[in-house]
């Protein structure tokens, strides 16, 4: 029905479907993360959770008024059940959904480091980041947890998938990142790609992943090419 061949890739697009995307227009959301990433270059890994991002103050408080008023399914255009309720605060707005049986992480993340372009594409009827903020937040979030082994350093995996699909990192989107959290983002790429290169870290992010060697392979050959031109070797 959904095109996707993982089972939490199905669930995670009937839940986009759900969601009403004039609401999201109105305000200000883009649909971000590594699952949109995931989705839209052939699901090399596993990545259950939908993280929307907003770094628009009006359109934040929409939201805000918006689930106040008539509950947090009013964010979507047909019933979802939440067996846990919601929480909404400063930093986002947090909820589980059920999908056929199946919970789902469900996240509006208030983005107050760095300015997000109007989107210019949509996946399953939802707004997506710019491919440039899709870069830039990959680097950032790299910073942030980079050297979490917990996470399996899936961001620099998946900004790795970016580079080898869609080309080098945009300036635009080193601008950004850089701006927010200073040259210190390049040289946090740098480091975990040194983590990367040694092979009882790759196993394990590959099974912790649930990636297959050749794409494991594939994005950290990219993102140590790029990681030169960026630092100039």
């Amino acid at each position: 029905m959904t095109g996707y061949r993982r089972p939490e890739h199905q669930a995670v697009a009937v839940l986009l479907d759900r969601l009403d995307a004039a609401v999201l227009d109105a305000g200000a959301c883009r649909f971000g993360g590594g699952t949109a990433i995931v989705l839209a270059l052939g699901e090399y890994r596993v990545s259950a959770d939908v993280d929307f991002l907003c770094a628009s103050t009006e359109g934040y408080r929409f939201l805000r008024q918006r689930i106040f008023d008539g509950g947090f399914g009013s964010l979507f255009r047909a019933p979802v059940t939440l067996p846990r309720g919601h929480r909404a605060d400063q930093y986002g707005l947090r909820a589980l959904i059920e999908i056929d049986g199946r919970p789902v992480k469900f996240e509006i993340v208030r983005e107050a480091r760095i300015d997000l372009d109007p989107p210019d594409a949509r996946l399953c009827g939802c707004p997506v980041l710019t491919t440039a903020d899709q870069y830039a937040e990959k680097l950032l979030a790299n910073a942030d947890r980079g050297a979490d082994k917990a996470v399996a350093w899936r961001d620099a995996i998946d900004l790795g998938m970016l580079i080898h699909h869609l080309g080098p990192v945009p300036d635009a989107a080193v601008t950004k990142a850089v701006g927010a959290y200073g040259p210190s983002v390049l040289a946090a790429l740098s480091r975990v790609h040194e983590t990367l290169d040694l092979p009882d870290n790759r196993r394990h992010a590959r099974d912790r992943l649930g990636m297959t060697g050749e794409d494991l392979d594939r994005a950290v050959d990219a993102l140590g090419a790029d990681i030169w031109r960026l630092t100039g070797g």
